[in-house]
């Protein structure tokens, strides 16, 4: 393995050891970011074209994409030119400034447990320290819609993000690109939606264990021109105080979601629709909060070039998307009861099995061949 690391940084090894983190990320530095990238596409469009997944289609056709976005690492210092900056206690003695990494990330949701990152998109500055208007959220949102579509030209999408995206721009870029979208509502169509739904009457309501749930829709909602579909869900659930002087007491817990589609909404799909839009959620508790806390490190500082953090970046995707691959298959492990340690132990046994120059030749001698 350590060989193999070394032949990925395109050095002869100095000692017989890994190459310390120096090495690494000079390689990184002079490494496209964009090459990283393109691995991960052929990794999805790999996954695609196997069919295993298809059953996690929307209406049997839609792959559910997820957008989302994440602050990296931050310092009080500076870090490179293209980095956000936010002013904290603005006006007041104790102002100080923050400056900050930020990516905006689309995942496909292949399984409940397995989401994989199919197109990034940093949110940088360009115009360097001196820039007066940063790059925003919803700006990289278009840019990684345009690079999504032509790495993925033919593939049904339903795209699923919060209330940020939801504006002309965001419905008529999935327009033109034949995409479906699910989003959180916004307050422009609220008002108009509580009386209709008054008048319409869709609501149902089934039983909870601890006390019951609700489904409402509306169609046909006009917001700013576009005709959008506005589906409600909601519950309320008996729990008892944990603290203070109610302690033991049973309080209802009441909580509502509203999220807006142009998917049709009828009486038989109506919960359908409510508990995709649900797994939205799934990118920040199960995606980003993983990559933060359970050791893949996504926070930490690991270069101070921007380029080779962000090869740092596209490593851990793809790391973290062949971790979700082994833990997922329960049934395998299970049955050779082993754990998880003993799961990642043994993909780290692969990689010392294989030498990377060897195996490069014989990949030559295969093209030669084929050639002749």
């Amino acid at each position: 393995m350590i060989s193999n690391i070394w032949t990925l940084c395109r050095e002869e090894p100095t000692a017989d050891e890994l190459p310390y983190w120096e090495t690494i990320n000079r390689y990184l530095g002079r490494l496209d970011p964009e090459k990283l990238q393109d691995v991960i596409h052929c990794l999805c469009r790999r996954l695609l074209r196997s069919r295993v997944f298809e059953g996690m289609c929307i209406r049997g056709k839609y792959w559910q994409v997820i957008i989302d976005g994440t602050q990296l690492c931050s310092a009080h210092g500076e870090l490179d030119g293209k980095r956000l900056r936010r002013t904290h206690n603005k006006g007041t003695e104790k102002e100080w400034t923050e400056n900050y990494y930020y990516v905006l990330e689309a995942r496909l949701v292949l399984h409940p447990k397995i989401l994989i990152s199919i197109q990034t998109e940093f949110v940088d500055n360009e115009g360097g320290k001196e820039t007066e208007k940063q790059d925003c959220e919803r700006k990289a949102c278009w840019r990684l819609m345009e690079k999504l579509k032509k790495a993925f030209p033919r593939l049904p999408i339903c795209l699923c993000a919060d209330s940020l995206y939801a504006c002309e721009g965001f419905f008529e870029r999935c327009r033109g690109k034949s995409w479906r979208y699910k989003e959180g509502s916004v307050p422009s169509v609220g008002e108009e939606y509580r009386k209709l739904k008054r008048m319409e009457k869709n609501r149902r309501e089934h039983a909870l264990e601890t006390g019951k749930g609700w489904h409402d829709y509306v169609t046909d909602v006009d917001d700013n021109g576009y005709k959008v579909n506005l589906v409600e869900y909601g519950e309320g659930r008996e729990q008892a105080c944990k603290k203070g002087k109610k302690k033991g007491e049973a309080r209802t817990i009441r909580k509502e979601f509203w999220f807006l589609t142009d998917l049709p909404v009828t009486q038989k799909n109506v919960e359908g629709v409510a508990g995709r839009e649900r797994m939205r959620w799934k990118i920040e508790n199960e995606g980003f909060n993983a990559q933060k806390k359970h050791g893949y490190c996504l926070e930490h500082p690991f270069s101070k070039n921007y380029q080779a953090l962000k090869c740092h970046y596209y490593l851990i995707q793809i790391g973290h998307m062949i971790g979700q691959f082994m833990d997922a298959w329960e049934r395998i492990w299970k049955k050779a009861k082993q754990s998880l340690e003993q799961k990642h132990r043994r993909m780290l046994e692969s990689m010392k099995e294989t030498p990377l120059k060897e195996y490069k030749e014989k990949i030559k001698k295969k093209i030669q061949i084929r050639f002749i």
